[in-house]
């Protein structure tokens, strides 16, 4: 049998998708374990607030590029946190269809009391990665992310 013309075998653990979605998993179920005992948030609540503290009265569409979320799910988000006091939604002066958002003094607040608790995961994530090797990460994610915006067929 030539070698060449056999199929590959490759094992999931082998294929860069496959690790990256298990450490999205593990990452997440992790994030939402500890903003929910914190503060009552989910993981995607506590991403949008903190996006709104970067970006001020945003739009739902610059958020949606931003965190590359679907529009629709992430309108009824938004709605759900309107709802629950977390953020206020204000119709454009020129543009009816467009909506600005802002963090309520509540979300604020919540923020502030549940950065402490991310920060610190976050130096128990890094604590063994070197500074160098952080940088090494970053390129390569940055590069896969470039190539992953390809959408042609091989």
């Amino acid at each position: 049998m030539n070698t060449h013309d056999a199929p590959s075998y490759r094992t999931p653990s082998s294929f860069v998708t496959f690790r990256l979605a298990r450490l999205q998993s593990s990452l997440n179920a992790q994030g939402t374990a500890l903003l929910k005992s914190k503060a009552g948030l989910s993981l995607v609540e506590w991403r949008l607030i903190q996006t709104l503290r970067m970006f001020k009265n945003a739009s739902l569409t610059e958020i949606a590029d931003h965190v590359q979320m679907d529009k629709g799910q992430l309108s009824r988000k938004i709605k759900s946190m309107v709802e629950k006091g977390l953020l206020s939604a204000n119709t454009d002066k020129h543009d009816q269809r467009v909506q600005h958002l802002a963090l309520t003094p509540k979300a604020e607040q919540l923020s502030a009391q549940i950065m402490p608790f991310m920060e610190a995961r976050q130096q128990r994530l890094l604590a063994d990665v070197s500074p160098e090797d952080l940088e090494v990460f970053y390129r390569v994610v940055d590069k896969i992310e470039a190539a992953s915006k390809y959408r042609g067929v091989e």
